[in-house]
């Protein structure tokens, strides 16, 4: 990893060349599009915005040129690595101005509450661009149809689904970037300022207040918000997690139980996580920790 990042930052080209590497990759194994994001996220938090700018517009024309030259992927007219980087940009402008991961994951929330919006606004029925999406994706699959999807409710679920795999992915590249910076110019730098990461109490009563509101008007734009402002509050309880392993000096492998069910049951444990984040936000646990220490 730290090879990369090194390649990365040794000049322009290369840093062009790694991210339309890995978003022409991510066509076809898409979570290596968070590499893509991240190569520009580590730009823009060493050099600025602007050669984050430059990195992505020439990535982006190596990306097109090449694309149009696959085989067409029914359900995907254009490559998903540049929807990341405008908002991983933006958050890592936001991170180098502040110094802030608890500031830059809200700025993603705000990214992600306009995603959401958007998506309702432009599509109308979000559902019904959902099932016209699938059937596409599934034309030239043996055998596939939405039948199921559409027979266990899941096609009510789709947009709640992207949206919290979109958040992920971007606020993923933005720590990575982070790492990756830290690996290079600032070793050990990373983990505590991840320990410390934390959104500001009021942020919870937004959250609320904004999901209580889309419900009184559309229940899929409900599900939709609170599924966002959850996979915020993701990071924050993963940054508790983070910090009693090492407040109660225990060994890493105290995370692999967390990571592991957050892989094989993320309907139960990304709830739990989530919740934890909050509540941290409300409670502030590890504050509160080191209070009872000091008395």
């Amino acid at each position: 990893m730290k090879e990369i990042a090194k390649f990365a930052m040794t000049s322009r080209w290369h840093a062009i060349g790694l991210t339309g590497l890995f978003a022409l990759l991510g066509i076809y194994f898409i979570p290596v599009i968070i590499f893509s994001a991240a190569v520009i996220g580590l730009v823009t938090l060493r050099r600025g915005g602007w050669d984050g700018v430059m990195v992505a517009v020439g990535a982006g024309v190596i990306t097109w040129m090449v694309f149009v030259l696959l085989p067409p992927k029914p359900g995907f007219p254009f490559p998903l690595a540049p929807a990341l980087w405008v908002p991983v940009w933006l958050c890592a402008l936001v991170l180098r101005r502040t110094l802030s991961q608890g500031v830059m994951v809200m700025t993603a929330g705000v990214w992600l509450l306009g995603y959401v919006l958007l998506v309702h606004w432009l599509t109308g029925d979000v559902v019904t661009f959902w099932k016209h999406w699938l059937e596409v994706a599934v034309a030239n699959v043996k055998g596939a149809t939405v039948y199921g999807f559409e027979e266990e409710g899941t096609l009510r679920l789709i947009n709640s689904l992207m949206t919290m795999l979109y958040g992920i992915a971007v606020i993923a590249s933005l720590l990575l970037a982070r790492w990756w910076q830290a690996l290079i110019y600032n070793p050990g730098g990373f983990a505590p300022e991840f320990r410390h990461l934390q959104m500001p109490r009021l942020l919870v009563a937004v959250a609320v207040a904004l999901v209580w509101l889309a419900g009184t008007w559309d229940k899929i734009l409900m599900a939709d918000l609170l599924v966002a402002a959850m996979t915020l509050y993701l990071f924050q309880g993963l940054a508790v997690v983070h910090f009693f392993v090492v407040r109660f000096e225990r060994s890493w492998v105290w995370l692999v139980p967390v990571y592991g069910l957050l892989l094989m049951l993320p309907q139960f444990s990304l709830v739990a996580v989530a919740f934890l984040g909050a509540v941290d936000s409300l409670a502030d646990l590890r504050g509160l920790n080191k209070r009872e220490d000091a008395a």
